[in-house]
């Protein structure tokens, strides 16, 4: 069976500059960082997504989070941070990680629309209206 580069990094395997290791957590730098300070905060175990990981293992990558936040935002001092986490198509590691990084203005970091346009309140609710889990 196939490792991924998250259990690499766990086994030694794969050298990584790792701010946060437990049983259950790993956190380390990304090698093609965002701005200086940017990390990855993975379960040891090779969940792939967001709905595989047990809620005790999302609650410590939680935790670590705000550590790592309070900790991000002394050090570097940026204008603020910014957390990705991508699932499905998107998940290139194919196991589940959570993406801390700084992020300063003018640092030219972004992400554009598909194009929408500003929608109307009205549509919007109609849109997610499937999605409601009490009724609003």
């Amino acid at each position: 069976m196939k490792t991924t580069i998250v259990q690499d990094i766990c086994e030694g395997r794969i050298d990584a500059a790792v701010v946060y290791r437990s049983d259950l957590v790993i956190a380390f730098a990304d090698h093609d960082p965002i701005n200086h300070g940017h990390l990855l905060i993975c379960p040891v175990e090779p969940y792939e997504s967001l709905m595989d990981l047990p809620t005790h293992v999302d609650s410590e990558i939680q935790r670590v989070a705000k550590l790592l936040y309070a900790r991000v935002m002394e050090h570097y001092q940026p204008d603020g941070i910014s957390f990705i986490q991508n699932n499905g198509a998107f998940n290139e590691l194919t196991h589940y990680h959570l993406h801390l990084f700084p992020r300063y203005h003018g640092d030219k970091f972004g992400w554009s629309s598909s194009g929408l346009g500003v929608q109307s309140i009205a549509d919007i609710k109609k849109q997610i209206a499937p999605l409601c889990i009490e009724k609003t």
